[in-house]
C-alpha cells in the first residue's frame, strides 16, 4: 500500500512542487501532467516546467501600521 501511495505522489510531484512555489500556470502543469505525465518524458517536462516557472515575489508593503498587498 505504501509503494502505491509512493507512486503516485511521484506521479504528481510536478503539480505539487508547482502549488508549492506558487507559479502562476499551476493548473496549466496540473493538465499537463494528467494527461502526458505517464509517458515519462511529460513527466520530465512537467517537472522542468514546475521548477523553472517564475514565481511573483510577494511584496507587502506597511503603510501607516496597515498592512497593503
Amino acid at each position: 500500500m505504501s509503494f502505491i501511495l509512493f507512486l503516485v505522489l511521484m506521479y504528481w510531484l510536478p503539480t505539487v512542487i508547482a502549488i508549492v512555489r506558487q507559479v502562476p500556470s499551476v493548473l496549466g502543469i496540473a493538465v499537463f501532467n494528467f494527461f502526458l505525465g505517464w509517458t515519462g518524458i511529460g513527466w520530465f517536462f512537467a517537472l522542468i516546467w514546475s521548477l523553472a516557472a517564475h514565481n511573483r515575489p510577494h511584496v507587502v508593503i506597511i503603510e501607516n501600521g496597515r498592512v497593503v498587498r
